[in-house]
């Protein structure tokens, strides 16, 4: 098992101590990089917003596409189920 250890993140050069395994660490660098790319866009949008204000921003727009992709996978998973249930009265008739 990997150890757990304290991960430091810097966003809006600010350091974030994150308590995370080895094996989490990847992902967290490329989830603070993904926000920092997202904030520096939020600040060509925003020139004049304070930090605070770019970090909801962004935070907003990052979930925007979240909620999205949820409800297309709701979507994707009822017409899974539809197709399913089709099948299986086709497989009761024959």
């Amino acid at each position: 098992m990997k150890e757990n250890g304290v991960r430091v993140l810097r966003i809006l050069g600010r350091e974030y101590p994150i308590k995370a395994s080895a094996d989490e660490e990847r992902v967290l660098q490329e989830a603070a990089a993904l926000l920092q790319e997202r904030v520096a866009e939020s600040r060509q949008r925003f020139p004049n917003a304070s930090k605070d204000e770019l970090l909801v921003l962004t935070a907003l727009n990052l979930c925007v596409p979240l909620l999205q992709q949820g409800q297309q996978l709701r979507e994707a998973e009822e017409r899974l189920a539809a197709c399913i249930e089709q099948i299986a009265r086709q497989l009761q008739t024959t």
